[in-house]
């Protein structure tokens, strides 16, 4: 066997590895070639090594045989995808040992890429590492981010005995702080299904936004093979599309968790569009609701109806306007469109 050959089949398997990371809420795994489809970009999204000293109950990582790449590897390893038009930028994480030491295998990488290539480099930002090595990833790339994982230290700390809620919390702050100061991206991510609530999940969402966190992406459970939980059922797909709406009308339409919060059962959102609930919740109490509030209407529409357009209007721009025609009873109904 050719050190060729093993060298590729270690790195396709750390590519494949790397899916636990959301880069995108429609990030695509094409396991022919290795390679992840975010959005419009392609990505060389890998591990640097995948042998973990954490015990995080979920992941295969803490609990299976580990494979590890050098910075170098990784190196011409995306030079030789991105020179044979397979990928169009990177997204560099890393298995955790020692923090620090962690964290300099991914900025080693990324300075190597970003030798003779200037497009997307997205790096993670291990938790625990120091503030001076947060701040190099942040010059390197054109986003950063930090997996958070749940939105309550002690769920954390029941999934995983050996990560610090002091060293989360300290590298987040640095990690959005920096981000910000240089003009950068940053994100997260929460897993949905190991014993929080939408509640929880909202709550902390809305505060990250408030600090200057770009977006929060929500993974879904799914157990692993031979790891603890590998028994546990995964969690629905349903209600990860519906936490990417409430963070959507927290995020872009100006929702507060709170007022999200006032239309769930108990802690969780029930399996409608939230948005949908929220107008109810209006129009049964004799409440008029705002362009911004109306299901099926995005920032673009809202403004244009601000401005006095009617659905009429908008149907004769080549917009939809199937859904806000149920709920404008100011405004000519979806029949009256066909005589025009």
């Amino acid at each position: 066997m050719s050190v060729l050959f093993v060298e590729l089949s270690k790195l396709f398997r750390l590519a494949d590895l790397s899916a636990y990371d959301v880069c995108h809420e429609k990030c695509v795994f094409d396991p022919f070639r290795h390679v992840y489809r975010s959005g419009k970009m392609t990505l060389m999204k890998t591990l640097i090594g995948s042998s973990c000293s954490y015990d995080c109950l979920y992941c295969y990582s803490a609990w299976n045989r580990g494979f590890r790449a050098t910075p170098d590897e990784i190196s011409r390893f995306f030079t030789l995808m991105r020179e044979n038009g397979i990928v169009k930028g990177a997204f560099i994480s890393n298995s955790i040992s020692d923090p620090e030491k962690s964290m300099n295998e991914i900025l080693e990488a990324g300075e190597l890429i970003r030798k003779d290539f200037r497009g997307y480099l997205h790096l993670k930002i291990i938790p625990g590492c120091n503030r001076d090595q947060i701040e190099r990833a942040v010059e390197l790339a054109d986003r950063v981010s930090l997996n958070l994982e749940t939105p309550s230290f002690s769920i954390l700390s029941e999934l995983c005995s050996t990560k610090s809620g002091t060293d989360f919390l300290r590298t987040l702050r640095n990690a959005i702080n920096l981000a910000r100061k240089h003009g950068k991206s940053f994100t997260t991510q929460l897993i949905a299904g190991v014993g929080e609530t939408d509640r929880q999940i909202l709550n902390v969402a809305e505060r990250l936004y408030m600090r200057g966190a770009s977006r929060v992406y929500y993974s879904p459970f799914r157990p692993v093979k031979n790891t603890p939980l590998e028994r546990k059922s995964p969690e629905r797909k349903k209600r990860i599309a519906n936490l990417y709406r409430a963070d959507a009308l927290i995020r872009l339409y100006g929702f507060s968790a709170k007022k999200l919060s006032d239309v769930m059962d108990s802690e969780f959102l029930p399996d409608v569009d939230p948005k949908i609930l929220l107008a109810m919740e209006k129009i049964t109490t004799g409440m008029e609701i705002a362009p911004i509030e109306t299901p099926g209407t995005g920032l673009k529409k809202a403004k244009l109806i601000e401005k006095g357009l009617t659905l009429l209007d908008l149907k004769k721009r080549g917009l939809s306007i199937k859904r806000e025609s149920a709920f404008i009873k100011s405004q000519k109904r979806l029949s009256d469109f066909f005589v025009c």
